[in-house]
């Protein structure tokens, strides 16, 4: 009888036969397609809205990495397929010894559900975990950037193109940048910074702080009413960005 690593000619190693398990579509919604008519529209203004879901997706997902130094990375991308459908993807990274044997990248994840699947360009790719220094460069960034490897593969990837938006933040949202995979590039290279946009804040914006959620309702009691959150410095600075950037045609 084959042993599990010689299933499908070859031996594999436990790197590929990991991701094959992660890249899988699963019940928790990793992959969701969707029309982009009506609501859904991928147009003018509600951009910004679709980043500001991306960001909360990445950071849901991020909690779900294996990581056996803590480092976790979660990552949510914005794809638009052919005709009028666009599909949300989302991934995590997946590092299990000090060892190279299983280091699977958040990035990794999502490229290879967006290519297996047939999802189209990337539009949106949003990237969070804690900093470090980049191995590539040597660079201490304020956000966590796709590493010297990513970056090669994401350039390489089909589903990037020149415009794809990569957004990275940290886990606790103090500090979110915006930039090209050309611009991120240009940083770790030659050091040019011209090509990103940050924003930084004194503690975490109320619209990505955890919710507070009443007590669960019984019968008898009076429905509990959430209360409105506080959007004024994601809509003031990054979702004034973001409007003006595709507003604008870029």
């Amino acid at each position: 009888m084959s042993s599990p690593e010689e299933i499908g000619g070859g031996v594999r190693s436990p790197h590929d036969m990991v991701l094959d398990i992660v890249r899988r579509r699963s019940y928790l919604r990793d992959v969701e397609v969707q029309s982009v008519l009506g609501a859904h529209t991928f147009k003018r203004l509600q951009r910004a809205d679709f980043v500001l879901m991306l960001l909360h997706e990445a950071a849901e997902f991020r909690q779900r990495a294996a990581s056996y130094r803590n480092f976790n990375v979660g990552a949510a991308a914005w794809c638009k397929g052919p005709g009028n459908w666009s599909s949300r993807v989302v991934g995590h990274n997946v590092k299990l010894d000090e060892t190279d044997q299983v280091n699977i990248h958040a990035e990794d994840v999502l490229t290879a559900k967006i290519e297996d699947g047939q999802l189209g360009k990337i539009a949106v790719l949003a990237v969070i975990g804690p900093t470090q220094e980049d191995h590539a460069s040597g660079k201490t960034t304020k956000t966590l950037h796709p590493c010297g490897r990513c970056r090669d593969r994401l350039g390489a990837s089909p589903a990037m193109t020149p415009s794809t938006l990569i957004v990275t933040a940290r886990p606790d949202f103090t500090a979110i940048e915006f930039a090209s995979l050309a611009a991120i590039r240009a940083l770790h290279e030659t050091g040019d910074d011209e090509g990103l946009m940050t924003f930084e804040f004194d503690t975490t914006p109320a619209i990505f702080a955890p919710r507070n959620l009443p007590d669960e309702w019984s019968p008898g009691q009076q429905p509990y009413r959430i209360e409105e959150i506080d959007s004024r410095d994601y809509d003031e600075t990054i979702g004034l960005y973001l409007a003006r950037r595709y507003m604008s045609g870029r």
